[in-house]
């Protein structure tokens, strides 16, 4: 799914989005079931979109991108479709913990240990304030 050497991102039927990916020319893809845009009028946007299927996982992603360049992406796994429906009464900080782990041993198993490269970085993270753990691809 993400080439180490480019820090590209590969979608199924070929479909590769790079640190030259523009906003337009992402969201034109229609990747998942659900795209969300947030433009927060500083010159940063934000492109979610919720179930892209990939290799039979599936993934909810958010782009950033500033000036409409692409420049970060977080994203959150699973084996399952997403529920679309779900909301805080489903959350639990403690499975929260256990997708951190989850993400961290995928990244092991994609990237490898090493999760710096002349392109970027790329890591696992739980955010306290948004109560949720993702994988984060962040290019220099």
């Amino acid at each position: 799914m993400i080439d180490i050497k480019t820090g590209s991102i590969i979608f199924d039927k070929g479909i590769t989005i790079n640190q030259n990916s523009d906003f337009d020319s992402v969201y034109q893809m229609k990747l998942g079931e659900i795209q969300e845009v947030n433009d927060m009028a500083n010159g940063w946007k934000w492109l979610r979109i919720k179930n892209v299927s990939i290799s039979g996982r599936f993934f909810v992603m958010s782009f950033a991108f500033k000036d409409l360049t692409f420049k970060e992406l977080s994203f959150t796994l699973s084996e399952e479709k997403f529920d679309l429906n779900s909301n805080w009464s489903n959350w639990n900080e403690k499975e929260e913990f256990e997708n951190l782990k989850k993400y961290q041993d995928w990244l092991d198993t994609e990237i490898g240990k090493n999760h710096e490269f002349e392109w970027g970085k790329i890591w696992a993270e739980y955010d306290s304030k948004g109560g949720f753990s993702s994988i984060r691809l962040r290019y220099n």
